[in-house]
């Protein structure tokens, strides 16, 4: 059970964070945001990577 409450909030917050670095960076790099295209991405696109990863890491340090 901490196994897999690990898995999910690692995924969540890793779903979370890399969303949040990806838009700040799109906003500091100055990448256009027509129609919402950016945004989509860096939520649809990179926050899931972002969450596989957290959620390995989250289930490895439950079982640590």
């Amino acid at each position: 059970m901490r196994v897999f409450l690990g898995l999910l909030l690692g995924f969540v917050l890793g779903w979370i964070a890399t969303s949040a670095a990806a838009l700040t960076y799109g906003e500091l790099a100055g990448v256009s945001r027509r129609e919402g295209a950016f945004a989509m991405g860096a939520i649809f696109l990179m926050g899931p990577l972002g969450g596989v990863a957290g959620a390995i890491l989250g289930a490895w340090l439950a079982r640590r």
